[in-house]
């Protein structure tokens, strides 16, 4: 079976970018927060979304 491309990068940027905001929105900031990030991949996920929120807030978020 052919790979397919769902998403492109600019995709997940704009994807993740969203997730963070609804976070933000839900948890009205970043107090308190901690993003856990399951191993194989989403470790990764886990520091590009703490990433995002960290820059939207200007505070640091920790991953676990």
């Amino acid at each position: 079976m052919a790979d397919r491309q769902i998403m492109n990068d600019q995709d997940i940027k704009r994807a993740l970018a969203r997730v963070a905001h609804e976070i933000l929105e839900r948890n009205r900031g970043v107090e308190d927060l901690v993003i856990v990030g399951i191993h194989t991949r989403g470790v990764h996920l886990a520091q590009r979304l703490a990433s995002n929120l960290s820059e939207f807030e200007g505070s640091e978020v920790p991953v676990a």
